[in-house]
């Protein structure tokens, strides 16, 4: 009976550090993730990651201070066992109330869709009685004074 338990004992001890050393061994990656931009942090790389299309793509640029933005609103800590977390963007979306944001590229003009009002100017021309005699009595183009009035 006592080999059985010393063997018990050894067998216990034995696996016990092999699945410490698995724990120890798992490499977590630090993120801030702020909901508001629905932008990503890389701590230990100084990187941020970004999605222009509502997460179908990312893309990434490095910080240039060391300073908190303060315009990306309140951040979260998040934890990663992967580097990629934009995996994870649609879990973080519903965790963290976060707001995706989508620019759709028209012919020439990009509008950040939900974020941005629409703000259109529209130029009004303004007729005075100056203006509408002012473009009565112009004086004749370059080639009416340089050819003369045409004769029909």
């Amino acid at each position: 009976m006592k080999l059985f338990g010393w063997l018990f004992f050894i067998l216990i001890a034995a696996t016990v550090p092999v699945s410490s050393c698995n724990t120890i061994n798992e490499k977590k990656f630090e993120f801030f993730y702020y909901p508001q931009f629905n932008v990503y942090f890389d701590v230990a790389n100084s990187k941020y990651f970004f999605s222009l299309d509502s997460g179908k793509t990312w893309d990434s640029v490095y910080a240039r201070t060391n300073a908190e933005p303060a315009t990306l609103g309140t951040k979260q800590i998040l934890y990663s066992d992967t580097h990629a977390i934009w995996n994870s963007n649609q879990q973080h979306l519903k965790q963290y109330n976060g707001h995706a944001i989508n620019i759709v590229y028209s012919d020439t003009v990009a509008v950040k869709e939900d974020r941005v009002a629409d703000r259109k100017i529209k130029k009004i021309k303004s007729v005075t009685a100056d203006n509408t005699k002012q473009q009565q009595e112009k004086k004749p183009g370059f080639f009416q004074r340089l050819f003369g009035k045409k004769h029909s």
